[in-house]
């Protein structure tokens, strides 16, 4: 009997993405032969998915259902749009007793040995999603959306506009703005008047200490100075005081003689 072409579904797997959970999808391997069938599968990307089982048997006339895990992702990657990932699914026919062994899927010593190539798509947007309407929303979902805005937009629209009148005939509006700029501008030159002078009355101050401390130098230097002659001064008073007191005491004694 020839051999039965082994069905390997679906050829595109899909998973519906969301941030930070494990997608789920599942390939089916059905076998119509009267023969053991050993299947394994193979991907890309191994480090992204988990493949239960990855490798097995499928009895005669029967299938398997195997488990693709995606792992849980933690931003939008921006290939998911198109997405290159590819899983490769190889079988081959076994005897009723033979296990699966190394060279099992070796294709110089399998003749029989087939491939069945699969896709993967991710479905949902590559970005959060747009608040913008999608086109397939139907007609009438569309005509009912431009209605209720052009109701909207009809009963929240302002009044005409009045053309400004010149400046000589503004508005009290237009008025009190001026008003307020003009005394902007000029609390901005007060301000600015009024830090100059703080400036030049520090810098007189700061003049007016350094004239201070240099006077109290000169001043403590001059007292230093006048210190030793003040000291010298006072041996010769007392000696012009006794010179005083000798000369009396000669004049009187030379009176009281006579």
């Amino acid at each position: 009997m020839a051999e039965l072409p082994i069905e390997v579904l679906p050829s595109d797997l899909r998973f519906r993405f969301q941030l930070n959970k494990q997608l789920l999808a599942t390939i089916t391997i059905t076998n119509p032969n009267a023969q053991r069938v050993a299947f394994k599968i193979k991907t890309t990307a191994p480090k992204k998915y988990v493949v239960r089982p990855s490798s097995g048997v499928v009895e005669a006339r029967s299938n398997v259902s195997i488990q693709v895990i995606m792992q849980a992702q933690k931003e939008y990657a921006p290939e998911f749009a198109n997405c290159k990932d590819k899983f490769m699914v190889q079988t081959t026919l076994l005897g009723e007793t033979e296990q699966i062994e190394k060279d099992t899927f070796s294709k110089e010593d399998r003749k029989d040995m087939k491939e069945y190539r699969l896709r993967v798509t991710i479905e949902g947007p590559a970005a959060p999603p747009s608040p913008v309407p999608e086109a397939n929303e139907g007609a009438d979902d569309e005509a009912a959306a431009r209605s209720a805005a052009a109701a909207a937009s009809a009963s929240s629209a302002p009044p005409p506009a009045i053309a400004p009148s010149a400046p000589a005939e503004g508005t009290p509006v237009d008025s009190r703005l001026r008003t307020a700029m003009d005394n902007l501008v000029a609390a901005t030159g007060d301000n600015q008047q009024l830090k100059s002078q703080v400036d030049r009355l520090q810098r007189e101050r700061e003049e007016m200490r350094r004239q201070l401390d240099a006077y109290q130098l000169q001043q403590g230097a001059k007292v230093a100075a006048a210190a030793p002659a003040k000291a010298a001064a006072k041996p010769q008073l007392l000696m012009i005081q006794l010179l005083l007191v000798a000369i009396i005491a000669f004049v009187l004694g030379h009176y009281v003689r006579f």
